[in-house]
């Protein structure tokens, strides 16, 4: 590893003296140097960053609609294929990041229905 002496030494074993104020110069232009990388690194981060927040703003990109519960429940007459539609209709509403308020509804009206299966609703259920 090269250290400052052991940079002087070398410098000083040259067949012909180095100026007396190079290895400053070396240390200021190394500063520098780093100085420069990090604002460039910084740079880039911010790019990313706003970047990102760009097209997770960008107007154009809208979230899919709601899925209409009763809707999804009253068309279909069969009490498992209710509750498939309605696990359906959770996972797109996860998946869109809907919120605990959204969700809360989902989630009554799939328990009501599990507990119609679970009350032996389900066909050739022998549990």
């Amino acid at each position: 590893m090269n250290t400052p002496d052991r940079f002087d030494e070398l410098l000083q074993s040259l067949p012909e003296p180095p100026e007396p104020d190079l290895w400053p110069r070396v240390l200021a232009a190394r500063r520098r140097q780093r100085r420069r990388r990090r604002r460039v690194v910084a740079g880039a981060a911010s790019f990313g960053v706003a970047a990102l927040l760009a097209v997770a703003l960008w107007p154009g990109v809208q979230a899919p609609p709601a899925v209409d519960t009763p809707a999804i429940v009253q068309a279909t007459p069969d009490v498992d294929e209710q509750l498939r539609a309605l696990d359906r209709a959770l996972q797109t509403a996860y998946d869109r990041g809907a919120s605990d308020d959204e969700l809360a509804p989902l989630w009554e009206v799939r328990q009501a229905l599990a507990a119609q299966l679970d009350g032996g609703s389900r066909p050739g259920s022998s549990i």
